[in-house]
């Protein structure tokens, strides 16, 4: 049987993609069909304990990224299963370890000769039905530029790079496909071609010898194995041969209900590229003013060849959306609402009630929206917004605090004084307990207040001029001081976090607690790299709905639910 060479290729655009296709690689996910008994083999490794982003930032440098560029390559590339167990291709996971080490060297030759510089990782997978590599490239030009289409985009560079692929393993015995076949292994109908012009119908009576008196019963079986082995051996090549045009067709109909599916995406893609221009088209409106030469016509004044506008007592220059006028006190601003307040000599509301009349609601608003744009920017670069000021520690109120969290709320003392050393847990002037909200690179952007003086105190709240999308209140425990963090557990609440901790710690686990009661305003970037997210949220629809909500955006999260109705419930049954 002909051993055939196998090469893919996926194009990946973002990210996200590209950490989800490495944790793939890297067996961080759960491979339905893969043996984790088995060890995958490292043929190509930049990563000196980087992760993969980081190793596709160094190759591509200080380059602006355009929004639709490709950022890398995934490449596949195995060959048929008869080359890795000739003796018995369709016995999966089974191979022959000399030739998979020459298909590897060969793979790792070719990928650094081809590609010399644009590697950044290849992995052999030995843990499924067949070896395979996965090979990451990102797709720089000759001038170090992301072009992926210059690279890869095209019939005619994907069948040289098939050429040169097959090329780097064809004296292990593997060979190319045929040029522009769209099936696969056609080479093979050659083989069956004598066979096909042979007849399928035995007639036993024309075949079958009349057996000889003085002949054996095993003598006449092997006359008879004689005579029909040939023919049986026509009719399961005819059959083997029909299979194969069967799994053809069927191959090729899959491909055609693909490619209309994919037609019709690309259709409907094609068509919300156009409704999203014309709203951009619309939203640029908005932001253009009024032509500042139509308030004025529409005044009248007239433009004359020196470019002034005069006519009613006023002479004015317009330069796009500024006029001056040179006329009595001179007077200079922006904008077609001043424009007409000034040659009206009218306030605000009446000049929006003239444009109105005069140009219609559209351009009226468009007027309103370019200086109310405008005021806004000249107030985003002068005025500051309010800042977090932390509220003031009260140490005498301390005790109260700490009696609260940790014997009405069951919370381990140990817990709450080793946060309260650290400064993240403190008590207000009012009995508060305060919460430090903090970014991943430790900066306070925030504090979470939650009342505790009363009874019955259900105070619950931000601090004044705290940012929740740039801080949380967070905290790691278990493993050692330099652990890598493996597992991080999201919680609605400081109080749910710290409950989530002490019902799920875990000595050896290096674990993060973070408190983000929404996918808007937890950090995303943090988490991608994390390989065990624990969705820690209330056994009801809300608690469902952001665990929901966190998945989509972090595929590697499991979702962990409390026996009651929150977490702290549940922690203060088991005390």
């Amino acid at each position: 049987m002909t051993n055939f060479a196998v090469c893919r290729i996926q194009k990946i655009k973002s990210w996200a993609s590209l950490i989800n296709s490495a944790m793939h690689v890297a067996r961080a996910h759960e491979i339905e069909n893969a043996d984790l008994s088995i060890k995958n083999v490292s043929l190509i490794d930049g990563a000196e304990g980087k992760d993969i982003k980081e190793m596709f930032m160094e190759k591509i440098g200080a380059q602006k990224i355009r929004s639709n560029a490709v950022l890398g390559i995934e490449m596949l590339l195995t060959a048929s299963p008869q080359y890795f167990r000739p003796d018995n291709p369709d016995q999966a996971g089974f191979y022959i370890q000399e030739r998979v080490d020459n298909f590897a060297a060969a793979c790792t030759d070719w990928l650094l000769t081809r590609y010399y510089g644009k590697v950044v990782q290849a992995t052999m997978h030995l843990d499924e039905s067949t070896p395979h590599i996965h090979a990451y490239i990102v797709p720089l030009d000759n001038r170090g530029k992301l072009n992926a289409k210059g690279l890869f985009h095209g019939r005619h560079k994907l069948s040289e790079l098939l050429d040169s692929f097959a090329r780097a393993v064809e004296h292990l015995g593997i060979k190319r496909g045929v040029k522009g076949s769209k099936a696969k292994h056609l080479d093979i109908k050659k083989y069956y071609a004598a066979v096909n012009c042979k007849s399928l119908h035995i007639n036993l009576d024309d075949v079958l010898p009349i057996p000889n008196d003085n002949q054996s019963a095993f003598a006449y079986r092997e006359l008879i194995k004689e005579i029909l082995q040939p023919q049986l051996d026509i009719l399961n090549h005819q059959i083997n041969d029909r299979d194969l045009q069967l799994r053809e067709k069927k191959h090729i109909e899959q491909t055609a209900q693909a490619s209309e599916r994919e037609r019709q995406k690309l259709e409907s893609r094609v068509q919300n590229l156009a409704w999203t221009l014309e709203l951009w088209q619309a939203q640029a409106n908005l932001l253009r003013d009024l032509p500042l030469e139509e308030v004025a016509y529409h005044l009248g004044l007239h433009l004359n060849s020196k470019g002034i506008w005069s006519g009613n007592g006023f002479s004015l220059r317009i330069v796009g959306t500024k006029f001056y006028d040179y006329s009595g006190a001179q007077y200079g601003s922006g904008g077609a609402i001043d424009l007409a307040m000034h040659l009206l000599q009218c306030n605000f509301r009446q000049a929006v009630a003239w444009l109105h009349e005069i140009f219609g609601e559209s351009d009226c608003l468009r007027a309103v929206t370019h200086r109310a744009r405008t005021e806004a920017q000249e107030i985003i670069s002068q005025e500051l917004a309010p800042q977090f000021v932390a509220p003031d520690r009260d140490e005498s109120r301390w005790d109260a605090v700490r009696d609260y969290l940790v014997a009405v709320r069951k919370l381990p003392g140990n817990f709450i004084d080793n946060l309260h050393m650290a400064g993240l847990i403190y008590s207000d002037a009012r009995a508060n307990a305060v919460f430090v909200m903090r970014s991943m690179e430790n900066k306070v952007t925030g504090a979470f207040l939650r009342g505790t003086y009363g009874y019955n105190n259900t105070f619950y709240g931000l601090a004044k001029g705290s940012k929740r999308s740039k801080g949380w209140f967070h905290f790691t425990a278990g493993g050692q001081g330099e652990d890598k963090i493996t597992r991080a557990f999201l919680a609605k609440s400081p109080i749910e976090a710290l409950s989530v901790a002490a019902l799920n710690y875990s000595l050896l686990t290096k674990t993060i607690y973070i408190v983000a009661d929404s996918p808007r305003c937890m950090p995303t970037e943090f988490l991608a790299y994390i390989k065990n997210v624990v969705a820690a949220y209330d056994s009801d629809t809300d608690g469902e709905e952001i665990a929901g909500a966190i998945l989509k955006v972090l595929p590697q999260t499991t979702r962990l639910k409390p026996s009651c109705a929150d977490w702290n419930q549940q922690l203060i049954l088991m005390r």
